[in-house]
């Protein structure tokens, strides 16, 4: 009997102790985010990134619906929607909003929000007394990730409820609002998968600005190859796995699943106004590849990227 609760003593002791451990990473992890949102409100690439999605916002806003839903398609779309007033369907035609959204949006907020994040520790030498706090590398990459993830969470909220609150007060009543999630989520994915390959980059990179200069050029590379081969072959399924890509997919796919869902679509770009071969397929097939993909792009940067900081060397 006393060999039984003495074991059971253990027990309860080594949960505890379990239990207390995790609750302590967490409160690390928790401070890090703090940490970081600190830094991020003290930086000037942030008032910038803040600039930009303040003109994004105001534009898409205010004076795209108007401009843009006069100049469209007129008449009613599938649904029976007026397509002068509904900015859904506006979005899904109007190849500014596809090209702005899809590329240079998420790479300036997702990759400007999130270039010196690590690079900037190693710069300044701040790395050396962060790591000697209680805190793992883990924590210190989870945490540094967890707090980009707040902040473009509540940029993408943000802007959608501006851009459909300008739209109803510039063109009027808006259709299909209980898609609002669609839209953040939408914005949200692309803005996160340019975290995470900015995290990737900033593994192994010494400067915000030596990480700013390697994303641009995947950027750009990832574009063109991706329209060189789709003048060839067409957008396959396998294109929506790869980071850059898969945000532009994101945009296009998106829009197409608010107002059609079960119908289909043309998958379809240029390259210095040479068409690319179309792809027909189902916008529900369609969505699922991007979701997939998405997860694919966001989780794949990251893990690399926590095994080239964790292997990193610190001097100091």
């Amino acid at each position: 009997m006393q060999g039984t609760t003495s074991s059971g003593g253990r027990r309860l002791r080594d949960e505890t102790s379990r239990g207390e451990l995790r609750l302590s990473r967490l409160s690390q992890t928790w401070a890090v985010i703090r940490y970081e949102l600190t830094w991020d409100l003290r930086k000037k690439r942030t008032y910038i990134v803040l600039g930009l999605f303040l003109f994004a916002a105001f534009y898409f806003g205010y004076l795209f619906p108007i401009t843009a839903g006069k100049s469209s398609i007129t008449g009613p779309n599938q649904l029976g929607v007026t397509i002068s007033s509904d900015l859904w369907w506006v979005l899904v035609h109007n190849l500014a909003f596809n090209t702005f959204m899809s590329g240079l949006f998420p790479l300036f907020i997702g990759g400007f929000v999130s270039a010196d994040s690590l690079a900037s520790e190693f710069d300044r030498g701040t790395v050396v007394p962060l790591l000697s706090q209680p805190v793992r590398r883990v924590e210190v990459y989870l945490g540094k990730f967890l707090a980009k993830f707040l902040l473009l969470l509540a940029i993408s909220i943000l802007f959608t409820l501006v851009v459909l609150t300008g739209s109803e007060v510039s063109v009027g009543a808006q259709t299909h609002l209980d898609m609002f999630p669609l839209l953040v989520f939408a914005e949200f994915g692309a803005f996160l998968e340019f975290a995470a390959l900015t995290f990737f980059i900033g593994s192994f990179s010494r400067s915000g600005a030596m990480v700013l200069g390697v994303l641009i050029a995947v950027f750009f590379m990832i574009t063109a190859t991706v329209l060189i081969l789709g003048l060839q072959y067409g957008f396959q399924e396998s294109m929506f796995f790869l980071p850059v890509a898969n945000a532009d997919f994101l945009f296009t796919v998106v829009p197409w699943y608010i107002v059609q869902p079960w119908g289909v679509m043309v998958l379809q770009g240029s390259m210095l106004l040479a068409p690319t071969v179309p792809v027909v397929v189902t916008v529900i097939s369609a969505l699922q590849y991007v979701v997939v993909g998405l997860a694919v792009t966001i989780v794949v940067p990251l893990v690399a990227g926590y095994y080239l900081f964790r292997r990193a060397e610190v001097k100091g």
